[in-house]
């Protein structure tokens, strides 16, 4: 009988650590870089190549939030420590014409510039 209620509080106390472990996981990546990227013939929809600063780690979604004339955009790491399930590494951000300066989450509250429009054909350039 002893055995069995060892066992059981054993059992629970992984599984809680494991769920707090994996629930820990998850959250907003800082070190998400372009690689490079790409415009629908229309210019509406941006599609942003990224990859990882780090050595571990890869991104599952992103949220895109717009303010004034620019897009600030927060990329989420995959669950676990280093799981490729659910990662992409291409995303598509609808643009309005108004949006001149492109944005990505960088920590602490703040971003970091990496897409500006330039020069007299107002045409998207890496920063």
């Amino acid at each position: 009988m002893k055995k069995k209620i060892v066992i059981s509080i054993g059992s629970i106390v992984i599984f809680v650590i494991g769920l707090v472990f994996f629930l820990s996981t998850g959250g907003e990546r800082t070190d998400v870089i372009l690689t490079h990227y790409s415009l629908s013939e229309d210019n509406k929809v941006m599609t942003l190549h990224i990859n990882v600063a780090g050595s571990m780690g890869y991104v599952r979604g992103l949220k895109v939030k717009q303010g004034g004339d620019n897009k600030y955009i927060t990329f989420y790491s995959t669950y676990g420590l280093n799981n490729s399930i659910g990662a992409k590494s291409e995303f598509e951000v609808e643009l309005n014409p108004s949006c001149e300066e492109i944005y990505f989450y960088s920590g602490d509250g703040g971003y970091r510039l990496v897409l500006k429009k330039m020069g007299e054909k107002n045409e998207w350039h890496m920063v």
